[in-house]
C-alpha cells in the first residue's frame, strides 16, 4: 500500500481529536473490534484505537490485553507518521 500524504494524515489527525467512541460495547467486543481494525494495517483504523484506548485510560485503568495492544498501536502508528514525507520528529510527538 501506498505511504500515508500530509493531505491523509490532517484527515487522520481530525479523526484522532474530533472522531466518536463506542464506550457502550462490552470488553470483548471492544477488542474484537480494535484488533480487527489493526489487521487491516490501515493507519486509519490504527489511529482509530490508539485515540479509543487513550480516552478510556483517561477515566479507568486499562486491563493488561488493552494496555498491550495500546502499546502496539501506538508504535504502528508512530512509525506510519515517521514514513510520511513533510512531517518532523516533533509533530509526530505532538501527535501522539
Amino acid at each position: 500500500r501506498p505511504v500515508t500524504d500530509i493531505l491523509a494524515l490532517k484527515h487522520i489527525i481530525h479523526i484522532f481529536q474530533h472522531g466518536e467512541s463506542d464506550k457502550l460495547l462490552p470488553w470483548k467486543q471492544r477488542y474484537k473490534v480494535n484488533t480487527e481494525k489493526i489487521k487491516t494495517g490501515e493507519i486509519q483504523d490504527g489511529a482509530e484505537v490508539v485515540r479509543d484506548l487513550m480516552r478510556m485510560k483517561k477515566e479507568k485503568a486499562l486491563n493488561t490485553s488493552e494496555k498491550k495492544m495500546l502499546d502496539n498501536a501506538h508504535e504502528f502508528l508512530i512509525s506510519e507518521l515517521g514514513l510520511i514525507k513533510g512531517i518532523t520528529e516533533n509533530q509526530i510527538k505532538s501527535f501522539c
